[in-house]
């Protein structure tokens, strides 16, 4: 009797040592699945590649915009019809306008001023006249300025060739522009009102030439013409 409770004893070891490998071969199997699956989720799909959209030609724009800029820029070139001017003195054939000379020319002395009440050298001559007397060109030549002066007032330049130049003051009323050419005689404006430079000394015409940008003397050329 005794050896048969041993050996029914022995029994239920046995199977109770069966039946806990069982479960565990069991449970080993069941964690290692998750294992698997988080594996297989961590792989990253390929992504599809993208076909590069074509690239809009905007160089050839900007360029063109660029050419046309620097051509806007450009000088322009100097008809080869233009006449060209050479300066002669006996071509000076008359006065700017006939009136007495209020201020003559000088650079080698100082002359008195009455508005500003001092001396100092003259680089034109001041010629009286009266608010709207037609003022001329005193030989041919090209207007290539035209500017407002606080001494001169209106104030226009002549190219007479050869790098002489006249300029004329105090006008109004211009009848030129930049560009023209002007015979001798011919009307470019009208006397104007007399600026603060010259409120003692009262209307005049303001009258310079130069030689290479060196002032000359006016009289010179218009001797008792």
């Amino acid at each position: 009797m005794k050896k048969q409770q041993i050996a029914a004893a022995a029994c239920l070891v046995a199977g109770a040592i069966g039946f806990a490998a069982v479960y565990s071969t069991h449970n080993l199997s069941n964690e290692e699945e998750p294992t698997e699956i988080s594996q297989t989720s961590s792989i990253v799909e390929p992504t599809e590649k993208k076909t590069p959209q074509p690239v809009r030609e905007e160089k050839d724009t900007e360029t063109e915009t660029k050419q046309d800029s620097t051509d806007a820029k450009q000088p322009q070139k100097q008809d080869p019809t233009e006449k060209e001017l050479h300066f002669s003195p006996e071509n000076v054939t008359n006065w700017p306008l006939k009136g007495d000379v209020l201020l003559p020319f000088s650079m080698e002395k100082t002359v008195y001023f009455p508005t500003l009440d001092q001396y100092q050298y003259n680089r034109g001559m001041v010629i009286r006249a009266n608010e709207g007397d037609a003022v001329c060109s005193v030989t041919e030549g090209r207007i290539i300025d035209i500017y407002d002066s606080a001494e001169t007032g209106c104030t226009v330049v002549q190219d007479l060739g050869d790098g002489c130049t006249a300029t004329y003051g105090q006008l109004k009323d211009l009848t030129c522009d930049e560009g023209d050419v002007l015979e001798a005689g011919e009307t470019l404006g009208a006397v104007g009102k007399e600026t603060r430079y010259y409120t003692v000394e009262g209307t005049n015409i303001y009258f310079a030439m130069e030689q290479d940008g060196k002032p000359i003397n006016p009289m010179d050329y218009f001797g008792d013409k």
